[in-house]
């Protein structure tokens, strides 16, 4: 039996996974395999050590400098975000309820005393529309997985919980970096222990854990940590002029929340004859807005050629099951 409390909701459907991996951890297991979201190809089997693990969760309780916890988890068990939750549970000696994963985690739960949550982008701003107070309960928020745009609409509406945008990927244990939202932090912040550099692309270094990392992220240095760009396979090479599709991503929220517009959507890359490439937009649903309108509003804010060249739409737009956009080039 676990030394800590777990709990499932009635309709949770991975406990089996859930006790295997408290029969290895229990039992004294050096390592863990868990596979990466397959964002831009087929999920990859990941191995992990009890070491970074156990690194993880301890840096992490450090950061949220609190020692009592009761966590809510309503992401995948077997992925990165709900899996080190309960590495966390185990390592922090903790209470966890189990949920089955959902976009609005919170319909079925009319009240709660949960302490902690790890939520993806798409959840939060969810969550924030039909469940605002049960969110307010909280002591800590940890957003990651995707970016996050905008967040600042959101978070200024929030008072008691700590809200933390995360950086990091599978094969780092969870998050590397953190950023205090509610506290205003205009970067990403590494943990303590945690070493970066970009060649190209940003390197990430642990020497306690002996991990060495190098990502696909570019990233920018600037207010004392480092803003993330985008993946390098997404830059847009267009006319030798380099666009990060999540940039425009953020400028093109904003204009949909100024025209009241709630529309799912994304960035990807188009071949063209004259420029090699060129940004084209798609958007989740029917065109039932006005376009012109739009499009000229987002010519006036965006740099020159940043623009969207057309615009794509379609019934659903396809996301990983840890709630990131699989970005398809036309």
């Amino acid at each position: 039996m676990p030394v800590f409390n777990v709990h499932y909701s009635d309709d949770f459907d991975q406990k089996l996974y859930v006790e295997e991996v408290i029969r290895k951890w229990n039992q004294g297991d050096q390592e863990f395999h868990i596979y990466t979201s397959g964002t831009t190809n087929k999920p990859k089997k990941i191995t992990l050590s009890r070491e970074l693990l156990v690194w993880s969760a301890r840096t992490t309780q450090n950061k949220l400098d609190t020692t009592s916890h009761k966590i809510m988890c309503c992401l995948p068990v077997d992925k990165t975000g709900g899996f080190m939750q309960l590495i966390r549970a185990l390592v922090w000696d903790c209470e966890i309820h189990f949920f089955k994963p959902s976009n609005q985690p919170f319909i079925k739960i009319n009240n709660h005393s949960f302490t902690t949550i790890s939520l993806t982008p798409t959840q939060f701003k969810s969550s924030f529309e039909d469940s605002f107070k049960k969110l307010n309960k909280f002591q800590h928020i940890l957003i990651g997985g995707a970016a996050f745009n905008n967040p600042s609409i959101f978070i200024e509406r929030l008072k008691h919980p700590l809200i933390w945008y995360t950086y990091g990927m599978t094969e780092t244990a969870s998050h590397v970096a953190m950023q205090n939202l509610s506290r205003n932090e205009a970067s990403l912040k590494v943990l303590p222990g945690v070493n970066i550099r970009q060649n190209k692309t940003l390197e990430i270094h642990i020497p306690e854990v002996n991990l060495h990392f190098k990502t696909n992220d570019i990233v920018k240095f600037e207010n004392g940590g480092f803003v993330v760009l985008g993946r390098s396979d997404d830059v847009i090479n267009s006319g030798g002029i380099k666009i990060h599709p999540q940039q425009l991503e953020t400028t093109i929220e904003e204009v949909f929340e100024k025209m009241n517009l709630k529309k799912r959507f994304y960035i990807s890359k188009e071949k063209h004859d004259k420029y090699g490439e060129v940004p084209v937009l798609t958007i989740e649903g029917n065109p039932d807005f006005n376009q012109g309108g739009f499009t000229q509003i987002l010519t006036q804010q965006l740099p020159d050629y940043h623009a969207p060249k057309k615009i794509y739409f379609t019934p659903k737009i396809l996301s990983t099951d840890t709630g990131k956009v699989i970005r398809e080039a036309y």
